[in-house]
């Protein structure tokens, strides 16, 4: 059984995590009707293609190859525009779903006949003690309210989002980071925009804080892209001045507990590893 759904997927040297990402979105209790495998200029794309076609029918699966790497945000929003069913559900390709992601959120996206939803996400699986928990009880969530005060306080996964194709707009290729925020801030901003938060993790990811680089330099680009995105914003006159000064003031008080809190993870995940050589 399939529902309305098309899962945009954007790779970009990934062949390595991407069967694992392909496998949960296979393993759902209600399957999307289409996969729209975007591939952003990758040296790796022949690969990932011949992932891709080695897969089932019963999910139609399209690979498009960018001539170029030009971001995420391209590559998303040459999914988007291929996109042929009412919902939008967005993967990236080295994340998981929870077995009953799209099941929960397809039936209350049509239920209350919502243009946009998300829910929790666990940044790093291995670290989430009974992690499948969540993914065997079918019972609806709780839900919270949505608003454009939201990702003002909350740092969202797009792999926990789905969205009425009708109302989206696409991401803002000129940002590298800060443009899932940006997209946020302006749907979410529209009035009358019906939106709704489940209260369950249903995605999750495997970012390890050994060796990640990668974990500091992601804080920093983080924080410049969430500062940029909040002056685009202003500018375009797409939120208020409140909202702009109340995410300056946060995003500059964040910042700083944010680098702390993954140097400590960094020491403590590296603590056993010092100790077995001594």
């Amino acid at each position: 059984m399939s529902c309305d759904v098309s899962v945009v997927i954007p790779t970009y040297n990934s062949s390595g995590t991407l069967k694992r990402a392909l496998d949960s979105v296979y393993g759902q209790s209600l399957l999307p009707r289409e996969i729209i495998l975007v591939d952003d200029g990758s040296d790796d794309a022949e690969l990932s293609g011949r992932i891709a076609a080695s897969y089932p029918d019963r999910i139609s699966i399209r690979f498009i190859p960018l001539a170029r790497n030009q971001g995420v945000s391209a590559a998303r929003n040459a999914g988007i525009s291929a996109a042929r069913c009412r919902y939008l559900a967005f993967l990236d390709a080295d994340d998981v779903w929870y077995t009953d992601k799209i099941a929960i959120q397809y039936r209350i996206m049509s239920s209350r006949n919502l243009d946009f939803s998300m829910h929790r996400y666990c940044h790093d699986l291995t670290r989430l003690r009974r992690a499948n928990q969540d993914s065997n009880d079918r019972c609806f969530p709780s839900l919270s309210s949505l608003s454009s005060w939201t990702p003002l306080l909350r740092n969202d996964s797009t792999n926990s989002v789905m969205v009425r194709k009708e109302s989206m707009v696409f991401y803002d290729t000129s940002l590298r980071r800060g443009e899932d925020f940006t997209l946020y801030m302006e749907l979410l901003s529209r009035h009358g925009y019906r939106a709704a938060y489940i209260k369950r993790v249903l995605a999750g990811g495997f970012k390890s804080t050994i060796g990640a680089s990668g974990l500091s330099q992601d804080v920093k680009g983080m924080h410049a892209g969430r500062m940029l995105a909040l002056r685009k914003l202003i500018r375009a006159g797409k939120i208020s001045m409140a909202q702009y000064c109340f995410g300056i003031w946060t995003e500059t008080l964040k910042y700083p507990v944010r680098h702390l809190r993954v140097s400590l993870r960094s020491r403590m995940a590296m603590s056993p590893l010092v100790a077995r050589r001594v």
